[in-house]
């Protein structure tokens, strides 16, 4: 994964969270992922 894609992908589970269409831990648990796996 790219960072432009890694990116877009942080911008859209931040959009959820901030629509109120996840909550906390399901965002914090996604967002860890989403770090991981860049740094892999």
């Amino acid at each position: 994964m790219d960072r432009t894609e890694l990116q877009a992908k942080i911008d859209e589970l931040m959009r959820h969270y901030h629509d109120e269409e996840i909550d906390g831990a399901p965002y914090a648990q996604a967002m860890m992922e989403l770090t991981a796996s860049a740094q892999e």
